[in-house]
């Protein structure tokens, strides 16, 4: 099948080679991301056993925001898988809802080690928690605009479903939400509120599943 623009806007593009631009633009920022973790210079490296592991230990910073990192971006592209799926058609202004998310997930590489390198500062915290609050309200804008106006979904999807993906799209933009309002406040431990993200993707999964039987 091959999903094009309607008439004079057309520019043959199918939805197989979004695909594989999102799948490639996911790969290369969650491989990008351990580049933050820096070895020391070779100058002042010291060949003792005491030294290499005072500097894994001093890494724990850059290694729990590498690994959140990684772990969200996962969750995002799964996401994004459940968007592309159902849709049969594609217009200009999907694709470059699409592209703008993206350009925010290649951006994540650059947030993390900043706030790995500025651990403890509110702006360090902030930048990292905008850029994913980014990545997540661009999921949700194109899922509502190709459910939406755009009509750009196959004929027949549930109501329960659309509701189930715009709510999980909405799941880590306000945790971030969440995370920049304990950063203003000074706190040092702000991402540990993105270990609320697996019990509220439960829950909401539950939510969902239990309205959706209530209502049949």
């Amino acid at each position: 099948m091959t999903e094009e623009y309607p008439g004079s806007l057309s520019m043959h593009l199918t939805k197989s080679r979004l695909e594989s631009l999102s799948d490639g633009l996911f790969a290369f920022a969650m491989t990008l991301l351990v580049i933050g973790l820096n070895l020391p210079d070779k100058s002042t490296i010291v060949l003792t056993n005491g030294f290499a592991v005072q500097w894994l230990i001093s890494l724990y910073s850059d290694f729990f925001h590498y690994v959140l990192a990684f772990l969200i971006l996962g969750a995002f592209w799964l996401i994004h898988h459940l968007e592309l799926h159902p849709i049969k058609t594609m217009d200009r202004t999907f694709v470059w809802l699409n592209l703008g998310t993206l350009l925010f997930v290649t951006l994540l590489p650059f947030s993390t080690s900043f706030s790995g390198d500025f651990h403890g500062l509110t702006v360090g915290a902030i930048v990292f928690e905008l850029n994913l609050f980014a990545i997540g309200m661009g999921m949700f804008f194109q899922w509502k605009y190709s459910t939406g106006i755009g009509k750009l979904v196959e004929p027949g999807l549930t109501i329960h479903f659309i509701r189930h993906v715009s709510l999980r799209t909405l799941i880590v933009p306000a945790v971030s939400v969440l995370g920049i309002l304990v950063a203003l406040t000074g706190s040092q431990f702000s991402m540990t509120v993105y270990l609320l993200i697996p019990p509220g993707d439960y829950i909401l999964y539950w939510y969902i599943k239990r309205r959706a039987e209530n209502e049949v």
